[in-house]
């Protein structure tokens, strides 16, 4: 969920001190009579486009992010398991806008950024754990930030994806593709991350659902789940 402000910080530092040692949980990969598909991908282009150019920040609170905003700058912090205080840092605005609006709000978190000091002294690569927004305009007013090495288990939202619907015949038929969850919460390791669910909906009646059993997940990513029976997406509506 999404919340303003840094008033989340705390939290937010001691569930990252804790995720290097979270349990890996199973995700059942047996066959469904459709087919499923999850894609991870990304192109030399996107690396590039990922980084963002960071700043030191010296201090925090409501004078200090007023003052950055005039700036065109917004607050983050750069969390390391067990730093409950975490770096404080700022970033231009337009070039995390850009991120969300490439890839979503929850799509920025599945997705390995790189964080660009002052003149290339350092370069830490991440993943947005969280991203708040201002509830007035829908701008991002700060962002925490999690390490995210290849070979580091890691645990980010993933968004989902319908494809397919052009041909489905639920839709043909006056429904729709709804998605009962936007996202999934996975588990792998850095080098792993999906850059997005993609259910594939081409073959779907009107009532039909696609659950979480039916999901084949590629090797080493698994999904945090309470019931593998419960629906992710669905051809809602009335059929004509």
């Amino acid at each position: 969920m999404l919340r303003s402000g840094e008033r989340a910080m705390a939290p937010m530092a001691r569930a990252i001190a804790s995720w290097a040692s979270a349990p890996r949980l199973a995700c059942p990969t047996r066959g469904a009579a459709l087919t499923r598909t999850l894609r991870a991908s990304s192109s030399s282009s996107d690396v590039e486009e990922d980084v963002l150019d960071v700043f030191p920040r010296g201090g925090s609170g409501k004078t200090v992010n007023r003052h950055l905003k005039r700036q065109g700058m917004v607050p983050g912090v750069f969390f390391k398991p067990g730093d409950e205080q975490g770096e404080l840092l700022s970033f231009h605005s337009k070039d995390i806008e850009r991120l969300v609006r490439k890839h979503g709000v929850v799509g920025v978190g599945a997705r390995v950024l790189e964080l660009n000091f002052p003149d290339g002294a350092r370069r830490e690569p991440v993943v947005a754990k969280q991203v708040m927004l201002d509830p007035s305009t829908q701008m991002v007013e700060n962002v925490n930030f999690m390490p995210c090495v290849p070979n580091t288990k890691v645990k980010v939202n993933v968004p989902v994806r319908a494809e397919g619907e052009d041909a489905s015949p639920g839709v043909k038929r006056g429904g729709f593709a709804w998605k009962v969850s936007k996202f999934l919460e996975v588990r792998c390791l850095g080098k792993d991350i999906p850059a997005e669910i993609v259910i594939d909906v081409a073959s779907l009646d009107v009532g039909e659902k696609v659950f979480l059993r039916d999901l084949v997940l590629p090797e080493g990513v698994s999904v945090k789940v309470k019931d593998e029976n419960i629906p992710i997406l669905k051809i809602a509506g009335k059929a004509r």
